[in-house]
């Protein structure tokens, strides 16, 4: 098959935070925006569609070796285009007939074709998960953002204090006191999830000091914590119940170290 025309775009779950359209203010985002749907001039820059209702899409270029996400384009185009980039997301609409056969007729091929290039970019999906967080490397001028700057966003790694065999105790204690059911690490987007029950409150701590605050008023608590922006090296909670309170073990803090 000669070289794609449209090609299918699986961003790995690390990059999905770094998406410039919700780290920028929204003003800096229209500039780019506008800046790209003036130079399409109403036409889809892939297939050609005319339309006064055009999407716009940031193209990146990863490298796994350096962690890094480069920023090649940002281009506007029809909707049927960009539901073949975010392809999974047609599959998970109902979509995924309508965006494979637009998929082959832009590119003039057939469905042996589309299978192929979908089973690589499925490969290099799972490839890309691999690393939990992308390096920005991006030029906005060439975008018509020379006065936009990136808002420097800490994220950390968390590490989990809790064993599978901590978890399974701590679920089936019979005391009255708040219960830990499940406690989830999500190293992509930044969070810590729990859920309890028996408690009415949690209390979230960074390196000692209050940082949220969550009531329940359900049978099951469930709290999600972001570390995203944060300073601190530990975090912990306490849960509080109508007969008593539990502390958490910390989860440790760092960097990515790249």
């Amino acid at each position: 098959m000669n070289e794609l025309k449209l090609a299918i775009e699986l961003l790995p779950r690390g990059s999905w935070k770094n998406d410039l359209s919700i780290i920028l203010p929204k003003k800096d985002w229209n500039i780019l925006r506008e800046f790209a749907l003036k130079r399409a001039n109403g036409k889809c820059e892939i297939c050609g569609y005319e339309s006064d209702d055009l999407d716009v899409h940031e193209e990146w270029e990863f490298d796994i070796k350096n962690k890094t996400q480069t920023l090649k384009d940002i281009i506007a185009i029809c909707s049927r285009c960009h539901g073949v980039k975010h392809f999974r997301n047609s599959r998970r609409l109902g979509f995924e007939e309508e965006a494979k056969k637009h998929f082959m007729q832009v590119n003039d091929c057939n469905e042996f074709e589309f299978a192929a290039h979908l089973t690589q970019a499925e490969i290099l999906f799972n490839e890309r998960n691999e690393i939990y967080f992308w390096k920005m490397k991006l030029d906005l001028a060439k975008f018509g953002g020379e006065k936009i700057s990136i808002p420097d966003i800490t994220r950390l790694k968390i590490s989990n204090p809790y064993s599978e065999n901590d978890l399974e105790n701590l679920k089936n204690a019979i005391d009255l006191l708040p219960r830990i059911l499940n406690i989830e690490i999500d190293n992509y987007s930044g969070n810590i999830i729990v859920k309890s029950d028996i408690s009415n409150k949690i209390v979230w701590y960074v390196d000692d000091k209050i940082a949220k605050t969550q009531y329940n008023f359900a049978h099951i608590l469930k709290s999600d914590f972001s570390v995203v922006g944060l300073n601190g090296k530990s975090v912990h909670f306490k849960l509080y119940g109508d007969y008593g309170e539990i502390n958490s073990k910390g989860f440790k803090l760092e960097n990515w170290g790249y």
